[in-house]
Formats: C-alpha cells, structure tokens, sequence
C-alpha cells in the first residue's frame, strides 16, 4: 500500500512541471490574443479645415491614436474671435477636462465677442466632432490642456 501511494505521489510531481507550463503558456496565448483595452482618440491641433470631423474620420491611421494610461476621456476644443479659430483633439483625463472648460468659460466672461467650447467623452473616436466654427483661443487652450496632460 506504501508503495502504490509513494508511485501516485512521483508522478503528480513529475507531471506538475508540465501543468505549470500548460497553465503558463495558456496564460501567455490568452493574454497576447485579449484585445487592447486603451481609449482611442482623435489628436489634431488647427483650425476647423486641418482638424475637422470628415478630415479625421477619413484619415484614421494618422489620427487616431491609442491614450497612454491614465488618459480615460477624449476632448475636442474649439476657440473663435473674429475670424481667427483654432481646434484641438486629444487624450485627456477628467481633471484636464475640468480644467479646460473652467478656462474656457472664463475667457468667454472676460473677452468681448470670444466664443469657445470643450466636449469630453469616453467611447473610441468619439472626439471628431462636427463641422463647427471655432476660434483663436483654442490654441491657448490646447497648450493648457497639454501641459495639464502632462502633469
């Protein structure tokens, strides 16, 4: 009876090393073939003609880009005064959301005729936007919001 327990016991440790490699192959396979759960989000910075929506969604290999970690939001933001606009599309995160249309709606309250926007959503290329007028300030407002992605 010692004897037939002592062979059970020696081949589950001689077939443990070939699990351990099943399992860890398995785990490799399942983890090379899981699709890529990163947001991906249109980035462009211009005007209404260089970054608008037909322009991005028909160019989708130069603009949309997979977010670094920590980026969970896309943002589109726009500037207008006079007949100067600018546009912005990139990564972003809520605080730099926050922060963005914070500025924004502080500038429309402090400059004569400025007009500006911030649009921020979670879902993939969901930051092309629409055919708008937009504005000089965004280019203000695109390098806050840069800097404050880079926080």
């Amino acid at each position: 009876m010692f004897g037939i327990a002592r062979r059970v016991q020696l081949r589950h440790k001689r077939g443990a090393p070939k699990m351990n490699r099943l399992l860890f192959t398995l785990t490799v396979l399942v983890m090379m073939t899981a699709p890529g759960c990163a947001l991906k989000c249109y980035v462009c910075s211009g005007n209404e003609d260089t970054c608008s929506k037909s322009k991005l969604e028909g160019d989708k290999d130069t603009y949309l880009k997979e977010c670094p970690s920590g980026f969970d939001r896309c943002a589109r933001s726009w500037s207008k005064k006079d007949d100067v606009n600018a546009v912005g599309n990139s990564c972003a995160n809520e605080a730099a959301c926050d922060a963005a249309d914070e500025l924004c709606d502080k500038l429309k309250d402090t400059i004569k005729d400025y007009k500006c926007g911030v649009g921020c959503c979670t879902d993939d290329a969901c930051n092309a936007g629409s055919p708008v007028t937009f504005s000089f300030f965004l280019l203000i407002v695109s390098s806050v919001l840069g800097l404050a992605l880079m926080k």
